[in-house]
């Protein structure tokens, strides 16, 4: 196949039905190998979506093609783009360029019909998931009383886990209600109807991490913003301003604060915390009675946090740094907890890749030199943390492999669509290294 065959996506004019957004795409042959399917959807429950304008209506399905067209060196059209989306992706553009010099850039976006907007409004809105990064956001702008915007379809919830959502937008709404906000969930299928893990090889990245993360979530929200007249969108930093590694900057205050659409802005927030310094707010004052609805596990479809996989290992450590009872932050701890922890080191059994080490070196520096406090018997194991060396520390793979299909059994995850759709994401991937697609 010809390096220079041309690279073209185009997007027909959305199909709203209901509360239903409907897109399809048109690939050209050498970009095939990057979808699944040529029809995706995002449905908006509570949104009237016939009071959205088509342009607005056209950007989600746009944002999870950029990143592909950016590192394809393809051209993208669509009927109808807001003027204010079109003209703010070539600052998110030159964001992409530092983090990501493997990428192409070579194309172009255009639409057919570009229309300016104006929503008028001066409410805020924020993206919210009850984990340590949204909750801490969440508590610094309070005051101004943001709606609640939720996203099922990422990739640690697929749009068909039912009843893993449906546990969790249950503490989202009971928070909400406990403060009066409103609350909205986005559905889609558009993350996993793309070749991720084909595109995670081939551009050496990791995809929704790496390149889609904000731009697709922030994107997402752009028809619930047009309906609630929604001035400003919150986003909470996952990263922070001491971290310089290599990857994690799909979200950054470069690229978050560039995103736009009519008249609605972004904003990165609490970029200059630490995790370990977001948890320490959390036990702070009047914060600490949020900490039960705190939700950070991916996980567990049976249970709020499983407390077993790394991140509730990490927050439940973070916890007892700050001298806060876990017990009282939606986890269960016992006497047992933490020399589990530390066997789970010994074997070998989590991942600590850049971005996670990053965060457990930070947990170590906050470690007092006297611990006053000893929590279901953390202060040993907090002494051990305190010196044990993180930058030897290695995945078993064996014992780590026997550990993923024992949690995968115990948790209940509906797995079924998953695994079909990975079979035919790699056989994509075969077929590639096969040069035969």
């Amino acid at each position: 196949m010809s390096t220079n065959a041309i690279k073209k996506i185009s997007v027909d004019s959305p199909h709203v039905l209901g509360n239903k957004i409907q897109f399809k795409i048109h690939v050209s042959k050498p970009l095939r190998k990057y979808f699944l399917s040529d029809v995706s959807y995002a449905q908006y429950d509570g949104i009237d979506l016939n009071k959205v304008d088509s342009s607005i209506i056209a950007i989600p399905m746009l944002s999870i093609l950029i990143p592909i067209a950016w590192a394809a060196g393809a051209d993208v059209h669509v009927a109808e783009l807001d003027a204010s989306y079109l003209q703010c992706l070539e600052k998110v553009k030159d964001a992409y360029k530092r983090y990501l010099p493997g990428f192409s850039f070579s194309g172009s976006i255009t639409a057919g019909k570009v229309t300016s907007n104006r929503f008028g409004g001066k409410r805020n809105a924020m993206l919210f998931s009850g984990g340590v990064d949204s909750m801490t956001s969440y508590l610094r702008n309070r005051d101004l009383k943001p709606d609640f915007i939720s996203i099922w379809g990422l990739p640690d919830i697929p749009h068909f886990e039912d009843r893993f959502w449906h546990r969790m937008w249950a503490d989202i709404r009971s928070l909400a209600s406990l403060d009066g906000l409103a609350a909205f969930q986005v559905k889609t299928d558009m993350y996993r109807n793309i070749n991720h893990e084909l595109l995670s090889r081939e551009f050496g990245v990791s995809w929704f991490t790496d390149a889609s993360f904000s731009l697709f979530m922030l994107s997402l929200c752009a028809p619930v913003t047009a309906v609630r007249e929604i001035g400003t969108i919150i986003i909470a930093a996952s990263g922070s301003e001491d971290y310089k590694g290599k990857s994690g900057y799909g979200s950054h205050p470069s690229i978050d604060n560039n995103i736009s659409w009519a008249d609605t802005k972004v904003l990165h927030d609490a970029f200059e915390l630490t995790r370990q310094q977001k948890v320490e707010f959390l036990c702070k004052g009047q914060n600490e009675r949020y900490l039960s609805h705190l939700r950070v596990c991916w996980d567990s479809a049976l249970e709020t946090n499983c407390g077993d996989c790394e991140k509730c290992i990490r927050t439940i450590v973070s916890l007892v740094i700050e001298g806060a009872d876990p017990n009282k932050c939606n986890f269960r701890v016992d006497d047992k907890t933490f020399p589990f922890i530390r066997d789970c080191f010994s074997k070998g059994v989590i991942s600590l890749p850049e971005g996670q080490l990053h965060y457990w070196k930070g947990m170590q520096k906050r470690i007092p030199a006297h611990i006053s406090n000893d929590i279901y018997g953390s202060r040993k194991f907090l002494e051990w943390l305190r010196g044990f060396d993180l930058s030897q520390y290695r995945v078993n793979k064996f014992n780590k492999l026997i550990w993923d299909v024992r949690r995968l059994l115990s948790y209940k995850r509906n797995t079924a669509p998953s695994a079909l759709r990975k079979l035919k994401a790699y056989f994509y991937i075969a077929l590639d290294k096969l040069k035969l697609i």
